[in-house]
């Protein structure tokens, strides 16, 4: 239930984003706005502004609209042609088709400016182990170094290193590293391994490095329904004790025990309200050939260590900087990845719908709002993104029959438009179907 409250708390904000930017620019452009909807369907309320805009709330929450004075849908009396859409220039109508898409990437920036002028905490790249004769042993790096920097910009965390050296893997080129090692600082030049971009979680393994985690407790978090964990009979606040007889006391224990075991029956001892239970738990195959079980771990009964606390942190100034470069880097990586599905470097089971959106909008509201709100910008830049792809019936096709008009010199005839937004509908319809079917895939098994 939380998780669906989230879920609309995140897509209404998103919708009004996106909206509003159409809105904004619309009345800037002289255009009448007949009606501002967030969600579809039978109005659950609406509210005439002094504007003359009709305001609606509608009980459908998958997107929005902005309804214009427009020619093409219904007589418009001659003292208000001027501010029927149809009307205006081919600028302003492009510039209001793409507004909405914009006012997406903005919220985005100013989410990530918020995220770095508060702080993000996250824990100190120090490195655990180096494996033998990997790109980082013979380099000279060791177990204990602290990396630093990635091209001389700071990395005062293990995720903020992560996305650093990812950029190299997507391209397989070389990066600077400078590590802390025995109160001394070294630079280090190494080539980063080429990873496809559904690889990037084996990206430290490639390179040779174990990161130095804290022990966290193996108490359970979420469960994703028709899991094997689900199907297990586990709940959220079980400790998990032993398998097969074997005491693991670490959560990263576990995780490498059930990814070894894919297919394989466990019988678990867990603590639920101090009695101990025993169940049969059959971790399923991942795509990875992983196995896997469909719970999280509660990390309020881990504390981290104070001498491996970090935190990402910038000046407002500086914070600003860096929010237009992680949305830029944020918006390349998804239009990488939509062009992987194209090519088929991609899998189309990475495609989530609505259930997916909502399971991640409750498990990322629960860890806090910094997690929420950087939940808010990677769904606001993907948003922004898809409505710009070229599909009529989408902002990006509405730009395309703009552009094509620019260039004839003319609208495209009325029957062509027709037949495009039939097309558009017929895409959407089969993207939707595609996103449904991945998630009660993931949901059900």
């Amino acid at each position: 239930m939380l998780s669906l409250i989230y879920f609309l708390i995140a897509l209404s904000v998103l919708i009004v984003i996106h909206e509003y930017g159409h809105f904004w620019v619309a009345r800037r452009c002289g255009v009448k706005v007949l009606r501002f909807s967030v969600g579809f369907g039978k109005p659950l309320w609406r509210r005439q502004g002094r504007d003359g805009t009709e305001y609606v709330l509608a009980p459908i929450p998958l997107g929005g609209y902005v309804k214009m004075l427009d020619e093409r849908e219904g007589n418009v009396p001659e003292s208000e042609l001027g501010q029927a859409f149809n009307r205006q220039s081919l600028p302003k109508r492009m510039a209001i088709v793409v507004a909405g898409p914009v006012a997406n990437l903005a919220f985005a920036i100013l989410a990530y400016w918020f995220l770095f002028v508060v702080g993000i905490p996250g824990i100190k790249p120090v490195i655990a182990e180096v494996e033998p004769q990997s790109m980082v042993a013979e380099a000279g790096i060791v177990g204990g170094d602290e990396i630093l920097q990635v091209d001389g910009r700071d990395t005062p965390t293990w995720n903020s290193a992560f996305k650093a050296l990812l950029r190299h893997a997507e391209q397989g080129d070389q990066a600077e590293l400078t590590v802390a090692s025995g109160g001394t600082q070294q630079s280090y030049q190494l080539n980063i391994p080429q990873l496809a971009l559904d690889e990037a979680g084996r990206l430290f393994s490639e390179m040779g490095i174990t990161p130095l985690r804290p022990e966290i407790a193996p108490v359970l978090g979420q469960i994703v329904a028709g899991s094997p964990a689900a199907e297990a009979g586990l709940q959220e606040g079980d400790r998990l004790l032993s398998a097969d007889g074997r005491e693991l006391s670490n959560w990263n224990d576990w995780v490498e025990l059930i990814q070894q075991k894919p297919g394989e029956t466990l019988l678990i001892t867990i603590e639920r309200k101090q009695q101990l239970l025993e169940l049969s738990l059959t971790p399923e195959s991942g795509e990875d050939g992983k196995g896997r079980i469909g719970a999280g771990v509660d990390t309020d009964f881990s504390r981290l260590p104070a001498e491996l606390q970090s935190e990402l942190r910038y000046g407002p100034v500086a914070a600003m900087k860096e929010a237009v470069v992680q949305t830029w880097l944020f918006t390349s990586s998804t239009l990488k990845s939509l062009w992987g599905m194209l090519t088929g470097e991609v899998s189309a089971d990475n495609i989530g719908g609505p259930i997916s959106i909502a399971q991640i909008a409750g498990s990322s509201a629960e860890q806090g709002l910094i997690s929420f709100v950087s939940f808010l910008a990677m769904i606001s830049i993907t948003l922004g993104i898809l409505n710009l792809l070229p599909i009529p019936m989408l902002d990006g096709g509405h730009l395309m029959m703009f552009i094509i008009e620019a260039i004839r010199g003319k609208p495209l005839p009325d029957d062509v438009q027709i037949r495009g937004q039939q097309i558009g509908l017929f895409l959407l319809l089969m993207l939707m179907f595609l996103a449904f079917f991945n998630d009660l895939s993931r949901l059900f098994g």
